[in-house]
């Protein structure tokens, strides 16, 4: 599976995660960066215009004196050229999927103004400020 292919993947999995949450078919969500990669974001639910980001981190270590593991997504984007953060809003929720062994053990659904501007570190074992997120 190539680097294309794992994301399209893991966004489609999102979007069955959202559809889950939400109780409601798949097919109410559109999968933009599908097809336009360069989209501004990955999923819009299709009657209320929502926007979602889709994230996906594995567990790394942030420090080599800390013996923690984190998820750490990167919530800046670059499109055609430009970075983008929280100054410069883009969707209106992160859909964070955090994997352990390959395989999504935890998801958080963040509105994008509750998020912080660069990137968002999850303890992968215990509890976070994001932790009433977890969806």
């Amino acid at each position: 599976m190539n680097g294309t292919d794992f994301r399209i993947f893991y966004e489609q999995f999102g979007i069955y995660k959202l559809a889950e949450h939400y109780k409601l078919p798949p097919s109410e969500f559109i999968h933009l960066s599908k097809d336009n990669p360069t989209s501004d974001c990955d999923v819009k639910y299709k009657d209320k215009g929502i926007t979602y980001d889709i994230k996906i981190s594995h567990p790394v270590k942030v420090s080599t004196k800390k013996k923690s593991y984190y998820w750490d997504f990167n919530l800046r984007k670059v499109t055609m050229g430009k970075r983008h953060g929280q100054n410069k809003i883009y969707c209106d929720y992160f859909l964070l999927i955090g994997m352990k062994n390959g395989i999504p053990d935890k998801i958080y659904l963040i509105p994008c103004l509750n998020a912080p501007t660069n990137h968002i570190r999850i303890s992968v074992n215990g509890e976070s400020k994001y932790s009433h997120y977890l969806i």
